[in-house]
């Protein structure tokens, strides 16, 4: 008989819980408040579209990668394979009217059919940026270094932001004239960084000394060096789409540098990675101990104008997944527990508890309410079980405290005055927060009255 799948989830999914689902919140909540803080406004779009407009604007890998189904019409749908397309769609069909240039950001799951491995399941989490109406260096710039104030928000101390320019590749491309399957050779060459491979197309194809220097030089245009390798770069370019990709890449680093980020960049001019629709520069963010890019973008200027007016534009995406396994420097996550109450209160039915457990909210704490009329001893051993600091039962007119670490009663005199008045359940508060068992407690905001 074959094995039942109720229960089971399929893979490359996963189930996230407690102090990990907690994790992934916290970290999509900081990713978004800093894109917000630079002006860039929500986008939510759906989670699937048509399956013709992601895969005509897509590249090959990516047509093959989407998970596609049949609509109850026999409309071919498909889940949506990055936030890109969704977003150039809803602002070439409906938002070209917005004064320009337009800022969106995002957070949200996306699909590719693809071998689950590690820091990349058939599900995963992108939170990212678009900027769009806005073809000059500074727009590539700010979206650069957006994207490394948002890794250094997540944690990540160690980075670096590897840039390329597909125009000096397309630019080569033109140069050399070649038949589509040689091109696909070269590419695939110079996509696996492999010497040997360009060595043998360049023994198997006719090229003049000129093209065979600057195919020689391509995988050596990489590095942190960036004045040097750009003049190298516009020495060795062949036609006016290779030199006005350098100097492109001169702008660029000098807005950088404006933004403080340019000692972060490593350039890489064989770097060719393409999704079907980027136009200058790509992008990718690499950190230590982490085997793949934690982020990557770049600029789209023919993208939007599939779907209405032209306009030009460039964003980046951050994989959740990625970040947080690059946080943990490729650690496993630790094994999930509980959110973990501050307190645990048994209120009964005081008025002054409630008003109290309001109050300790308010000041950051946890409270969480005891339900099932839990006294003394059963109600500290409750609060263990949740790894709880403290109980509290205030079920009658005088609280009673105690302090887990030490398994003490605290007296209610010195920590928690028996006064129903709502001027002092401040104080109640504070008294609370002075006390060592709250010296590792969560980030305490100043208590309003």
């Amino acid at each position: 008989m074959p094995r039942s799948s109720a229960g089971q989830v399929p893979a490359g999914v996963a189930d996230y819980f407690w102090g990990e689902a907690r994790e992934r919140r916290n970290l999509e909540a900081t990713l978004l408040t800093v894109f917000r803080s630079w002006g860039y406004g929500d986008v939510v779009t759906p989670v699937f579209e048509y399956a013709d407009t992601l895969s005509a604007r897509g590249n090959r890998e990516l047509q093959a990668e989407l998970c596609r189904f049949l609509d109850r019409d026999g409309s071919m749908l498909a889940l949506r394979a990055d936030m890109t397309i969704p977003v150039a769609r809803l602002v070439g069909t409906r938002l070209h009217d917005a004064p320009l240039p337009q800022r969106y950001c995002y957070a949200g799951s996306v699909f590719r059919d693809v071998e689950p491995r590690a820091g990349q399941q058939r599900e995963f989490w992108q939170a990212g940026v678009e900027l769009i109406g806005s073809a000059a260096p500074a727009a590539d710039a700010e979206v650069l270094a957006l994207t490394a104030e948002a890794l250094r928000a997540a944690g990540i101390a160690h980075f670096r932001l590897v840039l390329g320019q597909m125009q000096y590749f397309e630019g080569l491309l033109q140069a050399l004239a070649l038949p589509p399957a040689a091109q696909t050779r070269l590419a695939e060459a110079i996509d696996r960084n492999s010497e040997p491979a360009l060595e043998a197309f360049m023994q198997a194809t006719r090229l003049t000394s000129a093209q065979q220097r600057t195919l020689a030089g391509l995988p050596h245009l990489g590095g942190t060096a960036i004045d040097d390798i750009l003049q190298r770069a516009e020495h060795l370019a062949l036609n006016d789409t290779m030199q006005r990709a350098v100097a492109n890449l001169h702008d660029i680093c000098a807005a950088l540098a404006d933004f403080d980020v340019l000692d972060r960049v490593t350039l890489d001019l064989s770097e060719i990675h393409n999704l079907g629709y980027y136009t200058g520069i790509t992008f990718e963010a690499l950190a230590p101990g982490v085997g793949f890019r934690i982020a990557s973008g770049g600029r789209y200027d023919n993208l939007v104008g599939t779907f209405g007016a032209s306009l030009p534009a460039v964003g980046a995406g951050l994989g959740l997944e990625r970040v947080l396994l690059a946080r943990r420097k490729g650690a496993a996550p630790p094994p999930p527990q509980p959110l973990s109450p501050d307190l645990v209160l048994a209120a009964g039915h005081n008025p002054a508890a409630f008003a109290f457990a309001a109050a300790a909210r308010r000041a950051g704490l946890i409270v969480a309410f005891d339900l099932e009329a839990r006294s003394a001893e059963a109600l500290c051993a409750y609060a263990r079980r949740l790894a709880a600091s403290a109980a509290v039962d205030w079920t009658g007119a005088s609280p009673r405290l105690w302090r887990l670490i030490d398994r003490v009663e605290m007296a209610p005199a010195s920590t928690l005055p028996a006064t129903p008045a709502a001027a002092d359940v401040v104080e109640i508060v504070e008294s609370l927060l002075a006390e060592p068992t709250f010296a590792s407690a969560s980030p305490v905001q100043e208590v309003q009255q």
